[in-house]
């Protein structure tokens, strides 16, 4: 493992928690559980950071993309014709 300021902290915790008096495979354990709770940690605040900064990024595009959607609904529907149109058309 890394020998930075989290690798010293995990030990003063197992150190603190178990002590000398548990066997070394109970320490063992702890310090890795610890290890897996910082990775998860890490993991999800990296998640957040990402989803915050396409947040941030996506404000002005989701409007766009509504606009967008909106102009592409309404040209693809247009507007109906109606049979009185039709059948006045037809006559003349």
């Amino acid at each position: 493992m890394s020998s930075g300021p989290t690798e010293k902290l995990i030990d003063e915790l197992v150190l603190a928690v178990g002590g000398t008096a548990r066997d070394a495979r109970a320490r063992h354990v702890l310090a890795q559980a610890l290890h897996g709770l910082v990775r998860l940690a890490r993991s999800e605040q990296l998640l957040d950071m990402q989803r915050d900064a396409a947040r941030a990024m996506g404000a002005g595009s989701r409007r766009e993309t509504r606009a967008l959607m909106r102009r592409l609904g309404t040209g693809s529907q247009g507007q109906l014709p109606l049979a009185l149109q039709d059948s006045e058309a037809d006559r003349a």
